[in-house]
């Protein structure tokens, strides 16, 4: 049946309906009408492969749109070519600044008209901006493309119904090694605490500059929770970053990868998409298959980074065009190939370069077991202050 006989359908069912109506009336002047049905005809039709990897169910009003859309992300975390895709198709050219810790990006929104309209808070940055009232609520009707989203990394503890934020892209923090450089490969955090150990890596050894994550491996080492505000528990880890101190070369969240790959480092603490970008290489930067990921024995980190709406934008309805947009399954894959971290994107898989499934499946995407090891970061305001004080004590030593 073509669209126009589908159409001739619909209008001479809509007048037979009418008419029985009306009859059922009895000419009465009011009445009030009775609650729409669900049809198989109204519901969503069900999507091909080709549909799904290419398709994007919102449909765009471009008089609505803004000239110009800005993108407060951290670094090496999206295709580049993405942002010029998105702009070609809708006309909107998308600013993107950087940063490299949550502790970095939240000054900036807190200090109001930032004039960021998306941001890419971790899972507990998320919540912190929730209670201070800095992201602007989602109207999910503009975001179709949610129903790709893995269904277990929705409804988290920092945004229960997803209010203000969907899930960008998920990993663990741990630690990357070259191998050619150990005899014995590293498994536990005695790596990079042990002096004996940090002698032998020769200063080639960088730290993630991050005030929970870098003390979350201190208090992973002694055994302790990541979360703890035991204050004597907090002095244990304190002084064990004090005395790894010497041994770093940097506390370094931006470039890790990059000095992985050239192998200007042997060692970092590092996220699993800064190390699988260091294996394959990103856009100029070169690849190093000597490189590892591993979760050490006592642990790691796991955390989930999201796109939100900073509530002061001017531009909400194109940042959720942006939004929905990332959320189609081939922009995706294209984004996933690039940034190398775990998509939280369902219908993707398939689309993945086989070079992006050999780095997840060599060790970027924890097992099981390496999930039972895995911590989240909370927070409240005991330990906002209570990390920061502790971080900005050994940094500044």
């Amino acid at each position: 049946m073509t669209l126009k006989e589908v159409q001739a359908l619909k209008n001479w069912l809509l007048v037979t309906l009418l008419i029985t109506l009306l009859a059922a009336c009895g000419g009465t002047s009011s009445t009030q009408a009775p609650p729409q049905a669900e049809t198989e005809e109204e519901a969503p039709a069900e999507t091909t492969g080709e549909q799904a990897a290419t398709g994007d169910s919102l449909a765009v009003d471009p008089a609505l749109l803004s000239d110009e859309l800005y993108f407060f992300n951290w670094s090496d975390y999206i295709d580049p070519q993405i942002l010029e895709d998105f702009e070609a198709e809708y006309g909107v050219r998308v600013v993107q600044d950087l940063y490299d810790s949550n502790e970095a990006m939240l000054p900036k929104i807190r200090a109001g008209n930032s004039g960021y309209d998306i941001v890419v808070p971790s899972d507990y940055a998320v919540e912190v901006m929730i209670l201070e009232g800095l992201l602007a609520p989602l109207d999910k009707v503009l975001l179709p493309n949610m129903q790709y989203l893995n269904e277990d990394l929705l409804n988290m503890y920092y945004d229960p119904e997803n209010t203000y934020s969907v899930p960008y892209f998920w990993g663990t923090t741990g630690i990357a090694y070259n191998s050619k450089f150990f005899e014995t490969p590293p498994t536990t955090l005695a790596a990079i605490f042990e002096p004996e150990n940090l002698e032998a890596i020769d200063g080639r050894f960088t730290v993630l500059d991050d005030p929970r994550e870098t003390p979350a491996t201190a208090l992973l080492y002694l055994g302790e929770d990541i979360n703890t505000t035991n204050e004597d528990v907090l002095q244990q880890a304190e002084a064990l970053l004090t005395q790894q101190k010497p041994y770093v070369s940097a506390y370094d969240s931006a470039n890790q990868g990059l000095k992985l790959a050239t192998e200007e480092i042997m060692l970092a603490h590092t996220y699993s998409g800064s190390a699988g970008q260091a294996i394959v290489g990103i856009d100029d930067e070169p690849a190093n298959p000597n490189l590892v990921y591993i979760i050490p024995e006592e642990g790691g980190v796991i955390w989930q980074d999201n796109l939100a709406i900073v509530a002061d934008s001017p531009n909400k309805y194109t940042a959720h065009v942006f939004i929905n947009y990332l959320m189609r399954p081939d922009v995706a894959a294209r984004n996933t190939d690039y940034v190398l971290y775990l998509t939280p994107n369902t219908a993707v898989r398939d689309l993945l370069a086989e070079a992006t499934i050999a780095v997840f499946e060599a060790g970027v995407e924890p097992t099981e077991e390496q999930m039972q090891r895995l911590q989240w970061i909370e927070r409240n305001e005991q330990t906002d202050t209570l990390y920061t004080d502790l971080w900005t004590r050994v940094i500044s030593q």
